[in-house]
């Protein structure tokens, strides 16, 4: 009878230059992608941060390679986003929605940019969202928080030149932005960082620049030398004095604002108000936009309804009459 033949053994060979113990680990391709598409995009660090946290929403939910990802498989995340705890939604519509349209984003740059050949997020529909309504103030409710600014705050020079820019429209990031240059003509504000770049100059009206003037003028009369470059607004606390006054410090300020006059007022409603009022008065909306510096109609929408209705019931008793 004949032999047989035992199987074949492979014996795989590592060059001395490449031992086991020195091949360097495997690249996480998933991780480099994320950069490389935040890279490519001009991004705030703000941004890039929220985009890397929707996007690791998605890569701690499953294991798989950006190119192994299937049109079923994000289906299946979006079900887990809107999963229930007691009862109740652990993530809202909005949030779910800013996290799967990151993720849209993202696959629509990697099939422009050839790494796959299909995107698996494009029969995914984002959750509808209700069309937000503004937040505007009272006419009652801006008088009662100025004068708290003024007669309840142990800063009120600073403190009532910030409330006022913010009833200009102007974000709370944007306030702690500003330098001393950017209000030179002593007329308008110059807009130099700001959110989704939205850059650009904001008029300012005759209380506004009052409030501005005498705030400048106190911390000359402090003994402080303002140059150009210097932050407009500063900390007075102990741990910060003389430091750019940061985001915290406005909050502190709204809430100080909120506990006095009893109105649950947040900084953003400032912008609201602003917008909402000009529109009110009859002031042309692209003109507005303009000096609110917001880019999407659909966002500014929110400012139009109100004065919509308005018109609306004007023109509604015109005909009644």
């Amino acid at each position: 009878m004949p032999q047989s033949i035992p199987d074949p053994i492979f014996v795989v060979r590592t060059p001395a230059s490449q031992s086991p113990a020195l091949i360097s680990p495997a690249v996480d391709l998933r991780a480099s992608r994320i950069e490389e598409f935040l890279i490519a995009r001009s991004l705030s660090e703000n941004s890039k941060r929220a985009y890397r946290q929707d996007l690791k929403a998605f890569t701690d939910w499953t294991n798989a390679p950006w190119a192994m990802v299937s049109p079923r498989m994000v289906a299946q995340f979006k079900a887990h986003l809107m999963q229930k705890e007691n009862g109740k939604r652990v993530r809202s519509d909005a949030t779910v929605r800013r996290i799967l349209g990151t993720l849209k984003n993202f696959f629509g740059w990697m099939v422009r940019s050839r790494y796959i050949e299909f995107d698996p997020t494009l029969e995914i529909d984002l959750p509808k969202l209700p069309e937000p309504e503004a937040d505007a103030l009272s006419e009652t409710q801006v008088e009662k928080l100025l004068d708290a600014a003024i007669d309840e705050t142990t800063l009120p020079e600073r403190n009532l030149a910030i409330l006022m820019l913010l009833l200009h429209g102007l974000r709370a990031s944007e306030v702690c932005a500003l330098n001393v240059e950017d209000y030179q003509d002593g007329r308008r504000l110059h807009i130099r960082q700001s959110k989704a770049n939205s850059k650009g100059t904001v008029p300012l009206n005759a209380a506004a620049r009052a409030a501005l003037n005498g705030y400048l003028g106190w911390r000359k009369e402090r003994g402080e030398a303002l140059e150009s470059s210097d932050p407009l607004f500063v900390s007075y606390s102990r741990q910060n004095a003389g430091a750019r006054l940061a985001y915290g410090g406005i909050r502190t300020l709204v809430d100080k604002l909120s506990e006095k006059t009893g109105i649950d007022f947040h900084s953003h409603q400032g912008r609201h108000t602003f917008g909402t009022n000009h529109l009110m008065a009859g002031m042309n909306p692209h003109h507005i936009m303009t000096i609110m510096r917001h880019k999407n109609p659909n966002n500014f929408r929110r400012y139009t309804k109100a004065a919509e209705q308005v018109a609306a019931e004007k023109e509604f008793y015109r005909f009644e009459e």
